[in-house]
């Protein structure tokens, strides 16, 4: 049985190389619907520290905030791992593990005020 591959060895023209070079391509930070919500993670600037408490009260009474989340909030779901079943928590739980863990996340109606919530949390 013979087979032949046509196209080892030989250079192929990339489909995607002129709107990629020009800027004309559009990728998911380009998208924007009517409705979307933007969302931002509050990362830990501390290497290794314990979560004794987590303040979001500012943050969720900001117009425009449609949820805040944190650890407590995700029932002890993991993700992560090559198992069905996870081993690493979405949001630190009661430990910040590395400088940038994620420890809240916020959904806003725009850019700007997630980023104001996270400056709230």
């Amino acid at each position: 049985m013979s087979t032949d591959y046509v196209n080892i060895g030989k250079r192929l023209p990339r489909v995607d190389g002129v709107i990629k070079a020009t800027g004309e391509a559009k990728y998911a930070a380009d998208l924007s619907l009517p409705g979307m919500l933007h969302g931002k993670i509050l990362r830990s600037p501390h290497p290794h520290a314990r979560i004794v408490r987590i303040d979001t009260s500012r943050a969720v009474a900001l117009a425009r905030v449609w949820a805040v989340v944190t650890g407590a909030d995700t029932l002890g779901f993991k993700a992560g791992g090559i198992a069905t079943e996870g081993d690493e928590p979405y949001l630190a739980l009661d430990k910040v593990r590395f400088i940038g863990d994620e420890v809240a996340a916020v959904a806003a109606a725009d850019e700007e005020t997630a980023e104001h919530a996270l400056e709230l949390i």
